[in-house]
């Protein structure tokens, strides 16, 4: 049994072996505070838990959240938007001539939550949606310097939520393949593609088929080529791998031998990592990509090359034309089919 804890929320987790120690944590609570069992837990933190046993599928989602943005800040009208950021247009990128030049420009934006908005955004990012995780860390990056662009960035943003607030995360017991180990990670880059000419790097980390981790973030520093720009992902994924393999394996519940699998689609990237010698353009890479290469010939790693048309991990380093973007989506968060398949149960 395991026994999560929020302020005053206790969640077991338990098999039917467990379930006498459940019972046993629970009276010996119970001689010291009063203690309520609600069932099955279906909300944590404004986050709604919807589970099929039969199906083996569950859900978490927040669209209570997002409808408690759209009343906050008046939004309630806005017209929704299929993907959360521009495509391809002058609106896609962000400079400092973006920023307003007069006091009467400045004094026009003082009236909207920039980063009260952001905030919100936030907390749906690392909760249950990690398709927006990329275009709200965008708007971080701004929120020092409010823009009319920047403005319309966010609120292109709330208005993808406002047409995606019933979307959530699936976890699918049938994602599982236990022929690759329990463990598996997706780690991508676009290079150059930020302001100041700085690269993004994103990675995915899962669990017995389900994604347990995503991060969507700039590179600290101007790389010089894409190979570069990958390895900084990958140097970022190391470091997570490290953690989720201890943290399995102090929870017991499934065997953390095989490597954990992890899927690049840069050749330049997989071969310095898995002991082809730094040349000329790779020398200066540093000490963190050496430690990332002892996690690989330890057999803690093993890199595999996947085509770029089939890394998820491409939906957290750019704008994505609809398409591609949904499929994406779909492979990370669980398909429309299935997340429609728990609107029909709320019907019924």
């Amino acid at each position: 049994m395991y026994l999560s804890t929020h302020v005053d929320d206790l969640f077991p987790l338990y098999n039917l072996q467990g379930r006498k120690l459940r019972d046993k944590a629970l009276a010996e609570l119970q001689k010291h505070v009063t203690v309520e069992e609600r069932g099955d837990v279906a909300w944590a933190l404004s986050t709604k838990i919807e589970r099929d046993a039969q199906r083996g599928v569950l859900k978490i989602s927040q669209e209570e959240d997002v409808n408690s943005l759209l009343r906050e800040f008046g939004l309630q009208s806005i017209a929704p938007v299929p993907t959360p950021m521009m495509d391809k247009s002058a609106d896609a990128s962000m400079s400092e001539n973006d920023l307003p030049k007069s006091d009467d420009e400045k004094q026009a934006l003082s009236g909207f939550q920039f980063r009260n908005i952001i905030g919100k955004i936030w907390w749906l990012a690392l909760v249950s949606r990690p398709d927006v995780a990329h275009a709200v860390h965008r708007c971080a990056c701004w929120q020092n310097k409010p823009s009319e662009k920047l403005k319309r960035w966010i609120l292109r943003l709330v208005a993808y939520l406002k047409a995606t607030k019933h979307l959530g995360l699936v976890f699918e017991r049938s994602k599982y393949d236990a022929r690759s180990g329990p463990l598996m990670g997706m780690s991508d880059a676009s290079f150059a593609g930020e302001e100041q000419s700085k690269s993004r790097y994103a990675n995915l980390f899962y669990c017995a088929g389900a994604l347990v981790h995503w991060a969507s973030a700039k590179t600290t520093r101007i790389v010089s080529s894409t190979t570069e720009a990958e390895v900084h992902g990958l140097i970022h994924l190391g470091k997570e791998n490290i953690w989720e393999r201890e943290f399995h394996s102090v929870l017991r519940y499934f065997p953390v031998v095989p490597p954990t699998i992890v899927y690049q689609d840069n050749t330049a990237a997989i071969a310095l990592s898995t002991g082809a010698p730094k040349h000329k353009r790779s020398k200066h890479f540093g000490i963190e990509f050496d430690m990332f290469k002892e996690y690989v010939q330890l057999g803690e790693m093993t890199i595999v090359h996947m085509q770029t048309d089939d890394l998820t991990a491409d939906l957290l380093t750019k704008p994505l034309a609809v398409e591609k973007f949904e499929k994406f989506r779909g492979e990370m968060m669980g398909d429309l089919k299935i997340q429609s398949h728990f609107l029909r149960q709320r019907k019924k």
